[in-house]
């Protein structure tokens, strides 16, 4: 409850010792009597303390020199374009050897690789006397060595063997001839084909092996050696007829050109007997047989 005495206490304390009629207020009582002042943006620049009203506020000022933010940035720039320099350079190099590497690998692959994984070739004759590697029972080739195709010759000679014209006693004697050939060193039996009594035709080396005939034409002919000693057996007309079947056969596949050459072995090496003279009085049955050279056949 108010009292008289209250007011007096009011009025001393709001007075100065002095006299003076200014009143001294609280602090509370000012900020209380005065309007809250509306501040809608604030831009504080190189200031850490701002008076607002009638409080203070302590304002830690984050905001750096915007030359200094800009050259931050530009230095960030500059390492971030260095480095990526390097990486294109690093891309370039490896993408170059990479290049190199597989460039290696084509060439190896064409001529070293692939070459050597070549398969005997399977004409596509379909004869009952016709008798492929394992129809004679055929030992494993020691090695092989392959053609590239097409070829332009035929060569003609004969086995100076015994002649045969009965099919097991001739398949006994195809063993016979390759053990014979594997012993002189050729890694299999020698010609490319063989053609015994009958007709009967047999797979040597086959259409597209490097063949052991005649050393100077073996890389460019296909050999086709007749079972028999043709000085004294005589050969019969259907061992010419099926060799004929044999050439279209392989001019056919790609393994001869249309216009092959023939020759008798003693043709291409003069002062030899094979094929014989019996075979080779006969060759005219081969439309391809070119008659030079005759004349160093030995009889």
């Amino acid at each position: 409850m108010w009292t008289p005495n209250d007011g007096n206490n009011i009025e001393e304390r709001g007075r100065v010792n002095n006299g003076s009629d200014l009143v001294v207020m609280d602090e509370r009582a000012i900020a209380a009597a005065m309007p809250v002042p509306n501040v809608a943006t604030l831009n504080v620049t190189k200031s850490s303390k701002v008076h607002i009203g009638p409080k203070f506020v302590s304002v830690t000022q984050n905001v750096q020199n915007a030359e200094m933010v800009k050259g931050h940035f530009l230095g960030l720039e500059l390492v971030s374009s260095k480095q990526a320099r390097r990486l294109r350079c690093s891309v370039a190099v490896f993408v170059c050897w990479a290049l190199i590497v597989a460039t290696g690998l084509i060439i190896y692959l064409i001529y070293v690789a692939l070459p050597s994984q070549q398969t005997r070739l399977d004409i596509g004759l379909n004869e009952s006397w016709y008798l492929r590697r394992d129809d004679w029972q055929a030992m494993p080739a020691y090695g092989a060595d392959f053609l590239q195709l097409p070829l332009t010759n035929v060569i003609i000679g004969h086995s100076a063997a015994n002649y045969c014209n009965q099919r097991y006693r001739c398949i006994e004697q195809m063993l016979e001839i390759q053990q014979n050939h594997l012993r002189r060193g050729y890694y299999d039996i020698g010609p490319n084909f063989l053609v015994a009594g009958n007709g009967y035709v047999f797979e040597g080396r086959g259409a597209n092996v490097f063949g052991a005939m005649v050393t100077s034409f073996n890389r460019i002919s296909i050999s086709i050696m007749f079972v028999g000693n043709y000085v004294t057996d005589v050969p019969d007309l259907a061992q010419f007829n099926h060799t004929n079947i044999l050439l279209e056969t392989l001019v056919r596949d790609g393994v001869l050109r249309p216009n092959y050459t023939l020759y008798g072995q003693c043709q291409v090496n003069p002062q030899t007997v094979s094929p014989g003279p019996l075979v080779m009085k006969n060759l005219h049955h081969f439309s391809h047989w070119d008659p030079v050279n005759t004349s160093g056949c030995l009889r």
